[in-house]
């Protein structure tokens, strides 16, 4: 047997080896719902124990439940906007103030999505 001869069964048997370590791994398990929303919550730069990140997670999460994940973006700008928009009030993140503002930001921003969202009906919904 050649040397070329000698690294090429080597080279074949490695392949072998790896091709069955990769049918016998099991899956791996699709992310969660709300590992996905969080996420995106974080990319669109609402961070974890900060103003609007309850709000953006929920409402992430849910319509990533929903089959949505262009909404679930949406919700997370919202969040985003909502917090960045409390913040050139001047108002304290701490302050009772800026709850009521992030309130109402984010429930005003949010009709703006529906009133854009192309209507989709799905098969939950009943048809005549």
């Amino acid at each position: 047997m050649t040397h070329s001869q000698t690294h090429a069964s080597i080279a074949f048997a490695g392949i072998v080896v790896l091709a069955t370590i990769a049918l016998v791994a099991p899956p791996v398990p699709p992310a969660s719902a709300e590992v996905q929303a969080s996420r995106i919550c974080r990319e669109q730069g609402v961070k974890p124990n900060t103003a609007g990140y309850d709000y953006c997670l929920l409402q992430a999460e849910r319509a990533l439940e929903w089959g949505e994940p262009g909404m679930a973006r949406a919700y997370a700008r919202v969040a985003s906007e909502s917090r960045e928009a409390c913040q050139s009030y001047g108002l304290e993140p701490t302050s009772s103030g800026y709850s009521a503002c992030m309130e109402r930001e984010t429930k005003a921003r949010s009709l703006l999505i529906f009133s854009e969202e192309q209507i989709n009906y799905g098969p939950q919904l009943a048809r005549d």
